[in-house]
Order: structure tokens, then C-alpha cells, then sequence
């Protein structure tokens, strides 16, 4: 068994409140707060599952934090927690089946399922604690973890192989354990060495449907309780069983998601309904509808003669001994999908639409999480559907643009839905009334002039007007489906043409589809993303790699080749090898320092330079926190320099080493600053104008490094020239751009 023990350290948090800044380079996880699956809880502190992190409130400061991959967790897609008071450990399970055991200061992985090959599903649906040991209800078999010796003690299969096997919960009582599973309620003694043989273990045949699909269980009062599922929606079955078995409860339409112990009796926890049983089988007391609006429990526990609760809709909720319920998140977005990120002046905006492969609609109620100036906000309509795109207007932040696949074109101002255009009151048309307008593409000219691309319609390219009138283009594309676009520097408009189709470039009065050929020759049709540079090259990322067109005003007038960055081996050969040639690049992002951010299907997030020459970094799952190596988009916000990953896992940012440049030389400082004893990363200088000299001295006028600025940033490391780290003092930054006629001076104060 392979064992990953990360300790838990949150320096980037503690960093950024001490400074009030983002230390270049850490991680920020952008991940829902607003929603529980799951929730367990110690003598001090309560835990809710979001799904993908954890929600951790601490009752003796009052105090909400978060755990996600980020500060240590070994993945994101949680599929059950439990706590183990005995042994202070939190039990994490994830959907791929791997296992975290959270102690006192140690994360300890245990991915002893996740490599074990196991025909069939593989999942891990309920976690149980009895002293030593936490009980995993799995859809294979119950697999037992000794906690104490960080360890898989056994297996037990209360049905036999050739059987479904599918166990949902498992509860103890009476010297027995008991098992609920897919095909009946099984039992057997607790103190017996062969749980893992089928045989020694009985199933229950005094119900009703004894073969039937039972989901939850608990004992409680020498007596169990088991909820028969009902899979037709017709209300579940809950069955009391003491040697002999009675209809306990049912209720028409209740389908019971979990069953837990109380200190006196037991909970049952349906979407829309809590109940509290005393040991007897009364009812204590109740939540419904009526208490808090739109419920989608999933579960309640008891502490503290309070119950904590999760809910799907609304996160982790307590209900206090008064009486009320009492909601406990942390700002997130809406959702964990996305489809788009776009940043511009310190806002950034996240689409939670899209379309899938075949380009069909995934009909999901429009979702748009708005980050700016470190708050969430959201805007959510679910009468409209499948958001794509997202353009904010670059002369104010506040104004933007969302396109539809179905629902026509959305303009917002200051986050209110500002106007809906569609075919009734403008020129965007469905080819067959009544149809779906779908847009994909947008992109705003130097005249803030909104282009766009509609699909499935002639004259597929529209543009509206800043006053708000519209022009209908009279190029004739002739192309049914029109992807992405931008509009370059000299005003062409670059459009993807997906499935395979290359791309359409247009003038303002022809248009051409051009055939992507690299340098050799080879036809590169499938084509995901495309970017301009700072220097006006147009970078296309393709099922072949990034492909770079070097002198794009040329296109319309002769046929192009499109470039390959070439990397160098650099082993003292001329040998090169082409940039990311086998990797299928979906997102393309140009930094302040004209750097470019690739993501891939399959490989994670890559930095190569300007030119494409060399990669400087290569994050992936295995090596960062990276969430996913499935890439969706990612957006840079040239104001704070944080780069924007959307995953198939989630969203998450990281604080990059580049913003772009000033104009001039205003507000320049650096951070942290002053720097304390027990800081170990670099010193970072910000509001430069781009590519300044930054020289570094003491007071005594004598230099210790020397750099340039990455866009509007520089960093310094606090060393010297011979690699020594900097005594206590005053250094000087003095800071010139690049004709050496504008320059600036910032003090940092260094403590060791």
C-alpha cells in the first residue's frame, strides 16, 4: 500500500490576510459553499461535504474554514464522510473510491480500493464508524479500515458474487451487524472472523419483500429500523424489526435518504422532511417546508442537542434548541459546471451552460457567477438555458453580454438582465420559426461594435450597435454552425467552424474559409480555441497542439501556413521537438507578459513563453492542485495577475506572476512588505509599466539583483547575485521602462 501524508499548512491563506494580498503563486479554490451532501460532526466542530470540499465550522470561535485540494485534500469529488470520535479522525471518501484520513495535523491517503480492480461499479456509498474501525458501504461489499493502524482490515460480502451486491448502509446493535443492500436486509454476528464469506451471513425474510432494495438503517432502542426504497416514487416503506417485523411509518410520495442515531433515538431525513424518534418509536419532533423554504435535505445529524443538517440547496443549516433554522456558507459561485470564464478590469464572470460534443443542448437553466473585488454574486433564470459565452464590455465592467444556445443574446448592466434580444425584437432569426436561436460567438470591435455568430441560419453574422440598433452582415458564410470568435487588431473576425471544419475569417466585406495546414503540410482540421497576442499573432489550439499564424493580416489575400512553437531539447543539439503536438489544446489565455496559458483535454494547464519556445510550467492533478486535468477554459485577469482554471471538477484560480502593464509609473509597491522573519517566498513588485528594469540595492547604494518585469510585475526572491539570502535592512527597488524615461523607487523593509 502506497500512502501520500501532506500536513496541513495554510500559508497561502495566513499570507494573504497578514499582507492583504495573494501571494504569486498559490491556489484559491473557487468551489460551491452553498451546497451539502453530506455532514458529520466531532464533540467540537461540524463537517458538511459540498460534493467537492468540505465545509468545516468550528462552535467553540464560531468560525467557518474550508477544505478542499487546495489546502490538502487528495481530490474533489467527495462521495461520503464520517467522524470518528474515538480515534479524532475525519473519513473521507471520494468518488473514485480512494480514501483521506484527516488526523490532528495530517492528511493520510489511503488508495488501497481506488487501484484495486473490482468488475463492475465502484463506488462508496455510506461510511459508518464503531470504535476502531469505519465501515465503508460500498456497491461491491463492506470494506472495513482498521483507523489506529491506517490500514484495510478486511472485506465482508453479505451477498453472495453472482448476486447484486450493492450495499447501501450498514448499522450495529444487538452484537450484530446489519446490512442494507440492493437485494434485502442481511445480518450476521459481529464477533465472526468470516465476514468476508457470504455464507455466515443471514438475510432477514421477515418482511414484507424481504428481497426487496433497502437503503437506509439504524438501530436504536433493541430495536432496527430499515426503509425499503421504492423506486416507482410511490413513498418508501419504513420496517421496525425486533425478531419479528411491522410497518413502522410511510408516507405517500417520501422517499428516506438517510437514517442516523440520536443520543436518544433516531433520525430519518427525507428531501422535504426530518423526523426525531425517541428510543421508543415516537416522534420528538419534526422539520418540513413550512420551517425553511425549498428544502432538499439530504441529512440530519444530532450534537449538541442541536441538529445539523445538509441540504443540497442551501448548505449546511442548523437547527438550534429555540428552534430556527440557521444557514452556514461561505461565498462561492452557483455551480461547480462551467462552460466559459471570462476576466476583464477585476471582475470575472463564469458560465455554467454549454453544449455537448454533437453540439446538442444540455438544457441547463442559466447559471452566472459574478467575482469581483473578492465577492460573489450570481444571476440565475431558469426560464432561460444554456449560457455560452460571456463579453464584458472592456470600457466598463459593469456592462456585459451572454450568448445563448437557444435563448438568443443577453445584455446585463451591473448584474440586472438589462435587455433579451431575440427574433422577436430583433434581427436574430431561427432558420425554422419557433426554433431555437443559438449563439455561440462574440467579440466587441475598437468601435464597440458586438459581433456575433448565430447558428443554423443565413446571414449567421450580426452585429448590434453601442446605440443599440443592429446590422445584419451581408456576407453570405454559407456555414451551418459557427463556433468561438475574436476580432484582431486589423478587424478581421477569426471564427471557429467546429466539428472538423477549420475556420472562417472575415473583412468587413468578405469572408473566407481557410483550411489550417502546418508547416508540413498536414491538414489540421479540429480546431477548440484561438487567442490573439499582445504582438497580434493569432494562436489556435487544435487536436494537434497550439498552432500560430505569425503574419495573420496576410490571410485573405494568400494562402498560410500556420507556425508550430518549437521547443529545444537543449542537450547540445539543434534537435527540436513541436509544443504540445499530441495534446488536444480546448482553451488558449494571453498574460500580461505575453505568455501563454494552454489548456488540454487530458493533460492539465501548460505555460510556454511568449514565443512559444519554452514551457515554463506544466500543472496537472498529480503535481499541483490542480482539480482536473480535463480543462474547460481559463481566463487571466491582467489586474491581479490570477489566472482562472475551469475544470470538469470545479473552478479554481492561481495567483500568476504577470499583469499587464501600466501606462505609467502610478500606485507601484510591493508586498509583502515589510517582510517578516518567517516569510519563504518571493517579494513581489506590481504597478510597473511593462518590461521595466528593476534594480535592487541596499542603502548604501550597492546592488543585489537585478531583473525585468513580467508585464506589470517583477519578483524578487531576496537573494543576491551569489544566491544568498538578504540580511535585515532597507533595499531599494529603482524601476525604469524600457527607454529609461520613466522610472520609480519603492522601499522594502527586510526583517530576519
Amino acid at each position: 500500500m502506497i500512502r501520500r501524508i501532506i500536513y496541513i499548512i495554510f500559508l497561502a491563506h495566513f499570507f494573504a490576510a497578514l499582507y492583504g494580498q495573494t501571494p504569486v503563486g498559490s491556489w484559491s479554490d473557487r468551489l460551491i459553499y452553498n451546497s451539502a451532501t453530506d455532514v458529520c460532526a466531532s464533540s467540537s466542530e461540524i463537517y458538511a461535504s459540498t460534493g467537492s470540499s468540505i465545509l468545516v465550522f468550528n462552535k467553540e470561535y464560531n468560525e467557518l474554514k474550508k477544505l478542499s485540494k487546495i489546502n490538502g485534500l487528495t481530490e474533489t469529488g467527495i462521495s461520503a464522510i464520517g467522524w470518528s470520535e474515538e480515534n479524532k479522525t475525519l473519513v473521507v471518501a471520494y468518488s473514485s473510491t480512494n480514501i483521506d484520513l484527516i488526523k490532528k495535523n495530517s492528511i493520510v491517503n489511503m488508495p488501497d480500493i481506488l487501484r484495486k480492480y473490482i468488475a463492475g461499479n465502484k463506488t462508496i456509498n455510506k461510511i459508518r464508524l464503531q470504535g476502531r474501525y469505519a465501515y465503508l458501504a460500498c456497491s461491491f461489499g463492506i470494506v472495513v479500515i482498521d483507523i489506529v493502524k491506517e490500514e484495510v482490515y478486511d472485506v465482508w460480502n453479505p451477498v453472495a458474487a453472482s448476486e447484486t451486491a450493492e450495499i447501501w448502509d450498514v448499522a450495529f446493535g444487538g452484537g450484530k451487524i446489519f446490512a442494507a443492500t440492493e437485494s434485502g436486509l442481511y445480518y450476521a454476528d459481529i464477533t465472526n472472523s468470516g465476514l468476508a464469506y457470504f455464507g455466515n451471513w443471514s438475510i432477514i425474510t421477515d418482511l414484507p419483500e424481504p428481497y426487496g432494495t433497502y437503503n437506509a438503517v439504524v438501530w436504536s432502542g433493541d430495536k432496527l429500523y430499515a426503509n425499503q426504497l421504492k423506486k416507482d416514487g410511490s413513498g418508501d416503506r419504513i420496517y421496525v424489526y425486533n425478531g419479528v417485523s411491522a410497518l413502522f411509518s410511510f408516507i405517500a410520495g417520501v422517499s428516506n435518504l438517510s437514517f442516523d442515531q440520536a443520543a436518544d433515538g433516531f433520525i430519518i431525513s427525507s428531501q422535504k422532511l426530518i423526523r426525531h424518534f425517541g428510543a421508543n418509536g415516537s416522534l420528538v419532533k419534526s422539520i418540513d417546508a413550512g420551517q425553511w423554504s425549498a428544502p432538499h435535505f439530504v441529512r440530519a445529524i444530532e450534537n449538541g442537542a442541536e441538529l445539523w443538517i445538509a441540504d443540497k440547496t442551501s448548505g449546511l443549516l442548523r437547527y438550534d434548541k429555540s428552534g430556527r433554522i440557521l444557514p452556514y456558507t461561505l461565498p462561492s459561485p452557483l455551480t461547480n459546471n462551467v462552460f466559459h470564464i471570462a476576466s476583464a478590469n477585476g471582475k470575472t464572470i463564469i458560465s455554467a451552460g454549454g453544449v455537448d460534443a454533437s453540439w446538442n443542448n444540455l438544457h441547463r437553466p442559466l447559471q452566472l457567477s459574478v467575482y469581483s473585488e473578492n465577492t460573489w454574486s450570481g444571476i440565475s433564470d431558469a426560464s432561460i438555458s444554456d449560457a455560452m459565452k460571456v463579453l464584458i464590455n472592456p470600457d466598463d465592467k459593469n456592462h456585459f453580454f451572454v450568448s445563448t444556445w437557444g435563448d438568443g443574446l443577453l445584455e446585463y448592466r451591473n448584474n440586472q438582465l438589462y435587455r433579451q434580444y431575440n427574433e422577436g425584437n430583433s434581427p436574430l432569426q431561427p432558420s425554422v420559426s419557433g426554433q431555437p436561436v443559438r449563439i455561440c460567438g462574440m467579440a466587441m470591435d475598437k468601435s464597440k461594435n458586438l459581433w456575433i455568430t448565430q447558428s443554423e441560419t443565413s446571414n449567421n453574422i450580426k452585429v448590434l450597435k453601442p446605440d443599440g440598433s443592429w446590422i445584419v452582415s451581408p456576407l453570405i458564410t454559407g456555414i451551418h454552425l459557427l463556433g468561438d470568435m475574436i476580432i484582431s487588431q486589423n478587424g478581421y473576425k477569426w471564427i471557429i467552424i467546429p466539428d472538423g471544419n477549420g475556420l472562417l475569417v472575415c473583412d468587413d466585406n468578405n469572408c473566407k474559409s481557410i483550411t489550417v495546414k502546418a508547416e508540413s503540410g498536414e491538414v489540421i482540421s479540429n480546431i477548440f480555441s484561438i487567442a490573439e497576442d499582445l504582438e497580434g499573432n493569432i494562436w489556435i489550439g487544435s487536436d494537434r497542439g497550439p498552432l500560430v499564424y505569425y503574419n495573420p493580416e496576410e490571410i485573405l489575400n494568400k494562402p498560410l501556413t500556420a507556425s508550430r512553437p518549437k521547443i529545444p531539447r537543449n542537450d547540445g543539439s539543434s534537435i527540436y521537438d513541436y509544443a504540445l503536438h499530441t495534446e488536444a489544446i480546448t482553451s488558449i489565455a494571453v498574460d500580461g507578459a505575453d505568455r501563454k496559458w494552454l489548456g488540454t483535454a487530458n493533460t492539465g494547464v501548460y505555460l510556454l513563453s511568449a514565443d512559444g519556445t519554452s514551457q515554463i510550467r506544466n500543472y496537472t492533478e498529480t503535481n499541483s492542485p490542480l482539480f482536473s486535468n480535463s480543462i474547460v477554459s481559463i481566463a487571466v485577469d491582467d489586474n491581479s495577475g490570477d489566472v482562472w482554471f475551469g475544470t470538469s471538477k470545479g473552478i479554481q484560480s492561481f495567483r500568476g506572476d504577470a499583469i499587464a502593464g501600466k501606462e505609467r509609473y502610478e500606485n507601484v509597491y510591493a508586498f509583502p512588505n515589510p517582510v517578516r522573519g518567517d516569510f519563504t517566498g518571493n517579494v513581489t513588485i506590481t504597478g510597473l509599466m511593462s518590461n521595466s528594469t528593476i534594480k535592487i540595492t541596499d542603502v548604501s547604494g550597492n546592488l543585489v539583483f537585478e531583473t525585468k518585469s513580467l508585464g506589470g510585475e517583477a519578483s524578487w526572491d531576496l537573494t543576491t547575485y551569489n544566491g544568498r539570502r538578504v540580511t535585515t535592512g532597507v533595499y531599494i527597488a529603482f524601476c525604469s521602462n524600457e527607454d529609461g524615461k520613466a522610472a520609480c523607487t519603492v522601499k522594502i523593509l527586510v526583517m530576519r
